[in-house]
């Protein structure tokens, strides 16, 4: 059974919502009025990857020179731990590799609590951290690049893979712990929570977004659309209103959003079906 978090721990919480700050993982159900926008947030994996020059032995031998153990005897591939900062980097045939791994604190993964009013608001929230992340990444596959003298071509680096996790959305909660799912956009592999997966030029963040957009709107649009329906009826069934072109004209646009309001359930239970929800 799920415990509540302490009046302190809150506090903190709202003292602290510059999404820069990290917030340690948090288990326990929020006892305070939470934004419409309330989630746990992991970014996972994030991985970016360009092509170089293929590989010469005296690049190689510089390498491992350096970094001793890095390469595999059987696969060639140079991997190295902590090149940067939570940062791994791959070097295959002709590709580089960044892995970039959230820090540990307290002997957890770093995990951000967003709070937002809006779908802009998350949006720009999540957009700032991922920007930061993607910064450290392309700087450290560049810095590696120049420093062993590879050859850069005019690519640039691209994603390619990356897992957001998140908690603290109801029907992501009510999985059962022992649930583990693999499917084409999200995994759980954990006892609490789930991961939107993305692989090569998929952008990070997105189906987190997504998801949790849809989930609002799952939300909400039945009352939207009860409160159309009824909008409509009165003006139709008034017989003391003249149907004026002006009427006319926004009734027509309340049946439109009706009908979109429609599509957007229909397309969330497609994709319910698809996802497994």
């Amino acid at each position: 059974m799920k415990k509540d978090i302490t009046e302190e721990y809150l506090k903190r919480i709202r003292e602290n919502r510059n999404p820069s700050i990290p917030k340690e993982d948090i288990f326990n159900s929020m006892t305070t009025t939470r934004k419409p926008y309330s989630f746990f947030w992991r970014p996972n994996n994030y991985r970016r990857q360009m092509r170089v020059g293929i590989k010469t032995n005296s690049a190689e031998k510089s390498i491992v020179a350096l970094f001793p153990h890095s390469q595999n005897k059987h696969t060639k591939l140079i991997s190295i731990t902590n090149y940067k900062e939570n940062i791994t980097i791959q070097y295959g045939k002709d590709k580089l590799t960044a892995i970039w791994k959230q820090r540990i604190i307290s002997g957890k993964k770093q995990t951000w609590f967003i709070e937002a009013d809006t779908q802009n608001e998350l949006n720009e929230i999540l957009d700032n951290i991922k920007q930061k992340i993607q910064n450290n990444i392309d700087d450290a596959l560049i810095e590696f690049a120049r420093k062993f003298k590879l050859l850069l071509p005019f690519e640039k680096p691209e994603w390619s893979r990356y897992e957001d996790w998140i908690k603290g959305e109801e029907y992501i909660d009510n999985l059962p712990i022992q649930c583990i799912i693999h499917a084409k956009h999200f995994k759980k592999v954990y006892g609490v929570g789930v991961e939107a997966v993305g692989g090569k030029g998929e952008e990070p963040t997105a189906k987190a977004k997504q998801y949790i957009t849809n989930r609002m709107i799952e939300d909400f649009s039945p009352e939207i659309a009860e409160s159309i329906n009824n909008i409509v009826k009165t003006f139709e069934d008034s017989a003391l209103l003249p149907l004026t072109e002006q009427i006319k004209l926004h009734l027509e646009v309340q049946r439109e959003t009706l009908k979109t309001l429609k599509a957007i359930q229909n397309e969330k239970r497609s994709l319910s079906k698809e996802w497994g929800w």
